[in-house]
C-alpha cells in the first residue's frame, strides 16, 4: 500500500510541470525588429492563448512613454490606438498580460520608424507596394513555421504525459505481482 501511495504521489508531482504552460505572444504589428516605413495608425499584439481585460501596453521612444488613446483586449488579441502618428525613430512596446491561468506574463517588441518625406514616398509608392507584399509573405512563412513548432510542443506534451502514465501502471503492476 505504501508503495502504491508514493508511486501516486511521484506521478502526481511530475504531471504538474509538464501542464504548466504560460501564455505566450504568438505575433505583433509590427513585428519584434521591423523597420516601419508607412504610418502606423494602431499597435496589434496576438498571443497564443486567451487574456485577461487587466492586460496592458505602453509605447516608449528614448524612455519617454507615446500616448494611446485606446488599448482593447479581445480573446487572445491587444490593441492599441495611436493618438498621433509615430515619428521616425526606435520604439519598444512594453506589454503585461494575464494568461488564462491568471500568471503576469510581459514582453517587450521593439521596432524602429523610418518614413520618407511624403513627396518622396508618392515617387516611390510602387516599389514600396511590392516590398510590403514580399514582407508580408515572409511574415506569413513565419507565422506559419509558429504554428507548426505550438502544435509539435503539443504533441510532445501528451506524448510525455501517457509515456508517464504507462510507466506508472506499468510499476503498479510490477508491484502487484511482486506481492504475491
Amino acid at each position: 500500500m505504501k508503495k502504491l501511495l508514493f508511486m501516486l504521489i511521484c506521478m502526481f508531482i511530475s504531471v504538474p510541470t509538464i501542464a504548466n504552460a504560460h501564455t505566450e505572444l504568438s505575433s505583433s504589428n509590427p513585428k519584434e525588429g521591423q523597420i516601419v516605413t508607412e504610418e502606423l495608425n494602431e499597435i496589434i499584439l496576438n498571443f497564443a492563448g486567451s487574456i485577461e481585460d487587466l492586460s496592458t501596453m505602453k509605447v516608449t521612444k528614448d524612455g519617454k512613454e507615446v500616448s494611446l488613446s485606446q488599448v482593447q483586449v479581445q480573446d487572445k488579441e491587444m490593441v492599441g490606438t495611436l493618438s498621433a502618428p509615430l515619428e521616425n525613430g526606435s520604439y519598444i512596446i512594453d506589454w503585461t498580460i494575464s494568461g488564462e491561468d491568471g500568471h503576469p506574463i510581459s514582453g517587450k517588441v521593439s521596432f524602429t520608424v523610418q518614413m520618407e518625406h511624403i513627396h518622396e514616398e508618392k515617387e516611390k509608392a510602387q516599389p514600396k507596394a511590392e516590398e510590403n507584399k514580399q514582407q508580408n509573405e515572409q511574415q506569413d512563412k513565419g507565422e506559419v513555421q509558429k504554428e507548426d513548432q505550438t502544435s509539435s510542443n503539443t504533441i510532445t506534451t501528451i506524448i510525455t504525459v501517457l509515456l508517464l502514465v504507462i510507466l506508472g501502471l506499468g510499476v503498479g503492476l510490477l508491484f502487484r505481482k511482486m506481492r504475491k
